[in-house]
């Protein structure tokens, strides 16, 4: 299915978004492509008439045509991948691509920047040709986060951007060992030694996670910094020199179903059968009324997850073509197939509740920017 977007002929739409109190946490550079240089014709000369004053009465006014229209037919979009190649935000895109190039009838050519933790292609994207081919996939969690907490790499303002949908959102889980004598989370508020959390590092989603977890329900904790990455903190926590990690669902799918660790509470929105039985953060009272409100904006920061945008200032028709154009592929039955085989979930959300979205996570709550700004 090709878009093709008819000024004046479609209505807009506009979709409500209710959203609670917002906000959370967590966490190469490519040249812009380079457009032709616009032509510029010159005005005819009037015909002469005989008639003197005929040449200067004006004509009857043009009425506005119906048929403008805003096609992405033959154009080749650079769908942009803030990391390396081999990722799942690589995969993402890759997966995504081939459905979009036949809601477009164009191609799509998948580039990878990585750089500054996603954070350099999102700064390049935000000063991109507004009419150019730019398209990025991003982390849309570890970006706001990055810019709420005001970090030196964050060199955009999201707010501004202009966003085709979300591909999906996929909730935290809280992990221990399948030994462990944390055997849910009632045990974790009730601890009186610190629970020892594994951390990727200053700003990332596991390290973020535990700061905000342990505030809002106030109990003892400790966390460990220094990891290379998730699979080295889940080994130190397997071997029992930690007892506790935080990781998106989809990639410790594998390791609950295996038995090697539990799921004792879920951070965010779920459908997995698998975690239906498990405590959700959402039904756990919190401390104190603002420390509900951190975990609101928590949850719904949760919601953003990965996200496709464009840079700001896309001219109004042409983003409406590219919205339909990411609705078409990512809402297609054949790609759903696809991302099924390859266990990649998608919860797609529409360009103009995206928007609605990262706007009302931007204005976090004062608690919850302090201690991003602490931790990141």
């Amino acid at each position: 299915m090709r878009i093709t977007r008819d000024v004046g002929c479609r209505p807009s739409r506009r979709r409500a978004l209710s959203t609670g109190l917002l906000f959370a946490l967590l966490a190469g550079c490519g040249g812009e492509a380079v457009q032709p240089e616009s032509q510029s014709r010159a005005a005819p000369t009037p015909a002469a008439t005989e008639d003197p004053a005929a040449a200067t009465e004006p004509g009857p006014e043009e009425e506005p045509s119906a048929d403008v229209t805003v096609s992405l037919e033959g154009e080749t979009l650079e769908f942009v991948v803030p990391y390396d190649a081999g990722g799942g935000y690589d995969v993402y895109a890759r997966m995504i691509a081939p459905a979009l190039e036949e809601c477009t009838g164009g191609s799509v050519v998948v580039l990878n920047e990585p750089g500054a933790g996603g954070l350099a292609a999102t700064t390049q994207t935000a000063v991109a040709d507004p009419t150019g081919p730019r398209i990025q996939i991003i982390n849309t969690v570890g970006a706001i986060s990055a810019q709420v907490a005001e970090s030196e790499g964050a060199q955009f303002d999201l707010a501004e951007f202009s966003w085709l949908g979300r591909v999906s959102a996929v909730p935290n889980v809280l992990l221990v060992a399948a030994n462990s004598e944390l055997q849910n989370f009632d045990d974790f508020r009730n601890a009186e030694e610190p629970v020892r959390f594994v951390s990727s590092g200053l700003g990332s989603n596991d390290h973020i996670n535990a700061v905000v977890l342990q505030e809002i329900y106030d109990f003892p904790a400790e966390i460990i910094i220094g990891f290379a990455g998730a699979p080295e903190g889940r080994a130190a926590m397997l071997a029992g020199d930690a007892d506790a990690q935080i990781a998106p669902a989809d990639s410790a799918a594998q390791l609950i179903e295996s038995g090697e660790v539990r799921a004792v509470l879920v951070i965010g929105e779920t459908d997995d059968e698998t975690l239906q039985e498990v405590t959700n953060a959402a039904d756990v009272p919190t401390i104190g009324e603002e420390e509900q409100v951190v975990l609101d904006a928590l949850l719904d920061l949760v919601e953003t997850a990965r996200s496709v945008t464009a840079p700001p200032d896309v001219p109004e028709e042409r983003l409406a073509a590219l919205r339909d154009a990411f609705e078409c592929a990512l809402t297609d039955e054949e790609f759903l197939a696809t991302a099924e085989e390859q266990a990649r979930p998608i919860d797609f959300l529409p360009g103009e509740e995206m928007a609605e979205l990262v706007g009302s996570v931007l204005d976090a709550p004062p608690a919850l920017q302090e201690l991003l700004r602490e931790n990141s």
